[in-house]
């Protein structure tokens, strides 16, 4: 019974607050890399993030952000002798943050884990799984109503590399958001 009352609490409050959910996008750069001792020798590179959100107030300071973000990812490879990777890889990520956000005043704080969904690779040398499992944390500050800066990190939890490399997505990414 007590449960059932505060279900049933919760989603009045919920209703409440659904009344304000605000919309937005965003845009970025991302700085990527694989992580993981077979990919050493590679260099970070640089994709496009691009995508839309929504905030779904839980309170007066904590709010509940879905979003659904195209994001460029990938390695090029040092030409090293020995290198067991050498070839630049490119993957490309339809991903689903799913993120917990934190006002401070102007300054707001995520966290949440992320899924992505491989949409395209480059062909080279090793296959990619198609799918990705990672955590994300960032930072952002609120410049106009309705306008911020933030920098978020993502770390990988899978292996996403078919074959005997190992690697795990990784990537910083400076973006800037319109909420409507």
């Amino acid at each position: 019974m007590k449960r059932l009352l505060l279900g049933i609490l919760f989603l009045f409050a919920m209703g409440t607050y659904a009344q304000n959910i605000r919309y937005g996008v965003k845009t970025g750069i991302n700085f990527s890399t694989l992580q993981g001792d077979d990919f050493d020798n590679a260099s970070g590179r640089y994709g496009f993030a691009a995508g839309f959100f929504a905030q779904i107030p839980l309170g007066e300071t904590l709010k509940f952000q879905p979003e659904i973000l195209y994001s460029g990812q990938g390695i090029k490879p040092n030409s090293l002798p020995g290198s067991v990777y050498a070839e630049r890889a490119e993957l490309d990520y339809l991903q689903l943050p799913l993120l917990l956000s934190f006002n401070v005043g102007k300054v707001y704080f995520q966290l949440g884990p992320q899924v992505g969904l491989g949409i395209w690779n480059s062909y080279n040398a090793y296959t990619y799984k198609n799918y990705d499992i990672s955590g994300l944390a960032g930072i952002g500050y609120q410049i106009l109503d309705g306008l911020s800066l933030e920098a978020r990190y993502s770390m990988g939890f899978l292996d996403v590399v078919n074959g005997p490399a190992e690697g795990k997505n990784s990537y910083f990414a400076v973006m800037a958001a319109y909420r409507l």
